[in-house]
């Protein structure tokens, strides 16, 4: 074969590996970034409504003390409620003063995945969590009940609890 053949072909090789090695690097560089981004992965998932529920009703301490009590629009924080306190912790709550509507402890769970109703172990009594932030806390109760005498007194109607941390 005459050199200037042997030449003709080297190119043509060279051009062909030179491709092919471009190729390699193109597919190479393309696995490393999909490889890349898929290890970022995804925004975090969000927490479910009952975990993040929870935590505001658990967490700085948990100890929520009365703005004010009323039951069916009537301020009965003194009256029926003095020293009351209520501190949830994980699936058990305790409360302290007085309480004609709350048990001194028991368990508590969420109603359903949304988080806005609590379900009292002892009585299956059914709490409404109409507001909830880090601080602030709205509970709603329908109580059937009116007791007068001996240590607890109370009244039947819509009780409303707007308490603070």
């Amino acid at each position: 074969m005459p050199a200037n053949g042997r030449q003709e072909n080297r190119k043509t090789m060279n051009k062909i590996l030179s491709r092919t090695s471009h190729t390699k690097i193109k597919i190479i560089a393309l696995a490393i970034a999909l490889t890349v981004s898929a290890c970022r992965g995804d925004d975090p998932a969000p927490l479910p409504e009952t975990k993040k529920v929870s935590q505001m009703l658990t967490s700085s301490g948990a100890v929520w003390t009365p703005e004010s009590i009323t039951v069916d629009g009537v301020d009965v924080t003194d009256d029926l409620f003095p020293g009351f306190s209520i501190t949830f912790m994980d699936e058990t709550y305790s409360t302290t003063g007085t309480s004609p509507v709350w048990s001194s402890e028991d368990t508590w769970s969420f109603k359903d995945e949304t988080a806005t109703v609590i379900i009292r172990g002892s009585d299956q009594k059914e709490v409404t969590i109409a507001e909830i932030s880090a601080t602030r806390l709205k509970l709603t109760l329908d109580w059937p009940e009116t007791t007068y005498g001996g240590r607890k007194s109370s009244l039947n109607g819509k009780h409303e609890f707007i308490l603070s941390k």
